[in-house]
């Protein structure tokens, strides 16, 4: 799905979205994120999913949903999900496919899958962030920064992804 297929997809669920460079995250929880999987790869594409210890970053936890990719991204499957990815949520994603979340949320799993793939696809982080105007993709919170982080045993397939929010019911402050 090429760039401005995306754009036109989320502009036209309502959804005003802003692509960032992984570096320009400016929310604590997301910056710490991309900084820790980034000093975790060091000269590799991304770390292995074992590297990723959760007490290491135990005051981010909250704000993540580790994704196993399935299929080679044919579905993906929320494994750990924090609670604040819960709360940001108005259908439940722990322990689910994307393809189970999508007969309650299919316009959510639609742009859901078309992020996740592209970072299959790409191999390589990406980051944005969106305003979301009313409930109509079942995302509770109205201002969100997020960065999808790709996981892998080895450089040549991507097995997780690894998803930091920060949100907020108002305009995201600035760092």
């Amino acid at each position: 799905m090429t760039q401005e297929i995306l754009d036109s997809l989320f502009l036209q669920r309502g959804r005003e979205i802003l692509w960032l460079a992984p570096t320009a995250l400016s929310q604590k929880e997301t910056h710490a994120a991309y900084k820790y999987w980034t000093e975790l790869r060091g000269e590799r594409p991304w770390p292995a999913r074992q590297e990723m210890k959760l007490r290491h970053i135990a005051g981010l936890v909250p704000y993540m949903s580790l994704v196993k990719v399935l299929d080679g991204g044919g579905d993906f499957e929320h494994r750990i999900v924090g609670d604040m990815m819960v709360r940001a949520f108005s259908v439940p994603i722990q322990n689910r496919r994307f393809s189970e979340i999508a007969v309650d949320a299919p316009v959510l799993i639609e742009g859901s899958l078309a992020l996740f793939r592209r970072v299959v696809r790409d191999q390589t982080p990406i980051a944005w962030q969106q305003c979301v105007p009313n409930d109509t993709v079942h995302i509770v919170t109205t201002y969100t920064e997020m960065v999808l982080l790709p996981l892998g045993e080895t450089a040549a397939a991507i097995d997780h992804i690894a998803a930091f929010g920060a949100q907020s019911r108002s305009p995201l402050r600035e760092n």
